[in-house]
């Protein structure tokens, strides 16, 4: 089998936190991706559109899991669920290009779903997998029924240029420098204010694992990125959906749902940025409701 055959190869079905999962890999553009699947309920009846996660930086699928499983209680047994590690994150491969951009990690998606022969789905992202699931939308927007974005990242070209010189690019140099560690720790101390122990221990413990070149990767791509530009071209086509479920902090003048107000919200109160860690049941019931909606 080459990379670029676009086939799933079951490894092992198990149970795990109250569904059954079947763990998968697909041979993606740049390499293999894993993904956990609850996997398609048989019969004549139509079923609903499948849902995909998508994690953010430093983390895997397996932040997902108690949201998945809420999940299923929330919307049905019959209900398809799956998640994805991005490339580099997981046991998913890292590119041999080193391009960790939210365009081409939509290719991964892409991937998957035409390994899956999954014509539609629904796309939930985390922070800067909220970007990769944006990028997904914009290019492939048929095949995306609606988007629910989970405390994504402002659009970073719409701060003033003195504030993104003043601060992004000494924070890139940073991360590329000797003080690497210590400009990543407090990027993501920043991110956890309001957090519980136990999601600041974890996601501290994920930064510490996560290579170096995939956090400068994700960040300079995040950075980049015109997300509203991604929103407008997903928008504009028929029956487009977006929504957004957020942690109280996200409400800088580049949010995204400030740029475009059109984005239904959720806040969830007394949570940070991994707020479907401090706050699994009103986050998945959130999501849940926006994904259900008419």
């Amino acid at each position: 089998m080459t990379k670029t055959e676009r086939t799933c190869v079951p490894i092992r079905t198990r149970l795990k936190s109250r569904y059954f999962m079947q763990i998968a890999t697909v041979a993606g553009p740049a390499g293999r991706l894993n993904l956990t699947d609850t996997g398609a309920v048989s019969g004549e009846e139509p079923q609903p559109i499948p849902v995909l996660f998508v994690h953010g930086m430093a983390y895997h699928l397996g932040v997902w899991d108690e949201t998945i499983a809420r999940m299923r209680a929330n919307l049905g047994q019959n209900q398809r669920i799956l998640a994805i590690d991005l490339r580099g994150h997981g046991t998913s491969d890292p590119p041999a290009d080193g391009d960790y951009s939210p365009d081409a990690c939509a290719t991964d998606i892409i991937a998957v779903l035409d390994a899956l022969n999954i014509p539609q789905v629904a796309l939930v992202g985390h922070s800067f997998g909220a970007l990769v699931v944006l990028a997904t939308a914009a290019s492939a927007p048929t095949r995306v029924t609606r988007l629910v974005l989970a405390d994504p990242p402002g659009d970073f070209n719409y701060l003033p240029p003195s504030v993104y010189e003043e601060q992004m690019v000494p924070f890139l140099a940073a991360l590329a420098g000797d003080g690497y560690r210590a400009a990543a720790e407090e990027k993501f101390a920043q991110a956890l204010e309001g957090s519980t122990l136990a999601t600041r221990e974890t996601t501290i413990a994920r930064l510490a694992f996560t290579p170096r070149d995939r956090l400068i990767g994700m960040y300079k791509g995040m950075f980049a990125y015109s997300a509203v530009g991604a929103i407008d071209r997903y928008l504009a086509t028929p029956g487009a959906r977006i929504a957004a479920v957020l942690a109280p902090a996200n409400s800088w003048p580049f949010s995204l749902h400030i740029l475009r107000p059109e984005i239904a919200t959720a806040v969830i109160p007394e949570t940070s940025h991994w707020l479907q860690l401090d706050a699994p049941v009103p986050f998945t019931e959130a999501v849940a409701a926006q994904l259900s909606s008419h």
